[in-house]
């Protein structure tokens, strides 16, 4: 089916000015909020209940998000999306018909910030191992946006959950700033590990996420487990 949305001027410039992963404006977000361990012996392992899981909505999500792996830019029915992790999600979405920047105005701040702000509006946000297909995935302190050497950098990255496996694996597609639209992998059981050897090879288990500095070793927490901050089901947007 053929999608003909009309845009109009301020969500065209909130396109253009906001969807960035590494905009350097002042973006007021709250570090991430208290909540029963991920990790360890009192480790929330499963979600709440979801409707519509595996839905055909998430399925598109998927055909879409395959669709993008290393595409140069990013044009999805005759709509250019930025080449960043947020034009990314904005431009799979699109693509399965939803556009995810229709309440930007309502919030400030960049692509990511605003994206979540959104979940947080719709009660879409929680925290597992074991997430659905189509999930928007955000992170913290992936760079250092404010460049005080602190790691208080709320809200810098953003993908999409496209697989997940029984052992736990997490296949998600972001933009990666030297690869490209990448699907890249992350285990919630194994947090702190970074590769495996299976079958005779070596295996990435968790990604890595943080940026670091040429000739500088990597810091206690690099890797997208390590930097995970909340899942959003945005397809379910279309419920409200």
């Amino acid at each position: 089916m053929k999608i003909n949305l009309k845009l109009s001027l301020p969500t065209i410039l909130l396109i253009l000015g906001f969807s960035g992963c590494t905009t350097m404006s002042k973006i007021e977000v709250p570090p991430p909020a208290k909540r029963p361990a991920l990790f360890g012996p009192n480790a929330q392992a499963k979600k709440p209940p979801a409707r519509g899981a595996n839905s055909q909505l998430q399925k598109k999500l998927i055909e879409g998000a395959y669709k993008l792996v290393g595409a140069k830019t990013i044009v999805v029915r005759g709509r250019r999306f930025n080449f960043d992790c947020t034009g990314t999600v904005l431009a799979i979405y699109y693509y399965a018909g939803i556009d995810l920047t229709k309440e930007f105005h309502k919030y400030t701040g960049n692509g990511v910030s605003r994206l979540y702000k959104i979940m947080k509006a719709h009660n879409l946000l929680y925290m597992t191992k074991y997430p659905s297909t189509g999930d928007l995935i955000f992170w913290d302190n992936t760079y250092d946006r404010n460049r005080d050497g602190k790691k208080n950098d709320y809200l810098t990255h953003v993908g999409m959950v496209v697989r997940v496996f029984k052992d736990g694996i997490i296949e998600y597609i972001h933009e990666h700033i030297r690869k490209g639209i990448v699907i890249e992998r992350m285990n919630l059981n194994t947090p702190n590990e970074y590769s495996q050897k299976s079958k005779g090879r070596i295996i990435i288990v968790n990604a890595p996420m943080r940026i670091r500095s040429a000739n500088s070793t990597h810091p206690p927490k690099w890797l997208a487990s390590q930097l995970l901050r909340d899942f959003g089901m945005a397809y379910r947007l279309t419920e409200d």
